[in-house]
């Protein structure tokens, strides 16, 4: 029998995981929507600890379903009233996982480029850029004061990139960069300055990183001189700036070649 009442337990719980940062901390889950995306947890490898979906959907979506049916732990119906309780979106395609978070981790392990992510708060930004760094093979993403990767919105822009890629969270950018060096890496920050290199004269090194700062303050003086070296985009054009994901795929594009 499916589940009619928005109010049951389980529906519940896996709202508050849609709306709170703090319970999505708090049990270490959160929940995907569309079967797309929770198709696509459940092959990168991520834990679905639960798996609603309505009848409809097990129509709709037969490919996505075939393998994530049987990879969830539990597997509930729900009705479209219920479905809409749990959606982000509109027009909900009635399928949800949830799911068990990863292991918080980077590869520190390999020569290659980091990014960094020090207090950017758009979520479409973000998720943009982690797909920027899923397509030039990121060694791995560092988290600090920025906002939750898990939130519906971050998951949504990010379009399943979130669960293949090496994620670190980091309670201060001072962690964060003290990792970098442990490892070996060239830090190379993005700003606008006196001190700054344009980007086409800088060569990366095998194992560097590149920090993106925030929307509007940009990368806080701290870090700045936490980092090894002050980059920057050259505009020919009358553009003033380039906003944040925009910035972040090209530097991002051309420490990946190696400058």
């Amino acid at each position: 029998m499916p589940i009619t009442s928005r109010e049951n337990p389980m529906i519940k719980e896996a709202a508050a995981l849609l709306k709170s940062k703090r319970a999505r901390e708090e049990n270490g889950l959160f929940l995907a929507e569309g079967a797309r995306l929770c198709a696509e947890a459940s092959r990168s490898g991520i834990a679905v600890r639960r798996l609603f979906l309505t009848e409809e959907a097990k129509e709709k979506y037969p490919d996505y379903l075939r393998d994530l049916i049987p990879a969830a732990a539990d597997v509930q119906e729900i009705t479209p009233p219920v479905a809409e309780k749990l959606s982000d979106t509109k027009t909900p395609q009635g399928v949800f996982a949830v799911c068990e978070f990863p292991e918080n981790r980077a590869d520190f392990d390999r020569d290659g480029l980091f990014v960094v992510l020090d207090g950017l708060q758009d979520p479409g930004n973000i998720g943009t850029i982690l797909r920027t760094c899923d397509a030039m093979d990121v060694r791995g993403v560092l988290l600090c004061g920025s906002a939750d990767i898990w939130s519906p919105k971050v998951l949504r822009a990010s379009m399943g990139c979130l669960f293949r890629l090496p994620v670190a969270v980091f309670a201060d950018a001072a962690e964060a960069f003290s990792a970098l060096h442990r490892y070996g890496c060239t830090v190379f920050a993005s700003t606008l300055s006196a001190n700054s290199v344009p980007l086409n004269q800088v060569h990366f090194p095998k194992r560097s990183a590149v920090v993106i700062g925030n929307e509007g303050s940009g990368i806080p003086e701290e870090d700045l001189a936490r980092s090894d070296a002050l980059v920057t985009i050259p505009m020919p054009g009358r553009a003033e700036s380039l906003n944040a994901a925009s910035a972040a795929a090209i530097l991002i594009y051309s420490a990946a070649a190696g400058g």
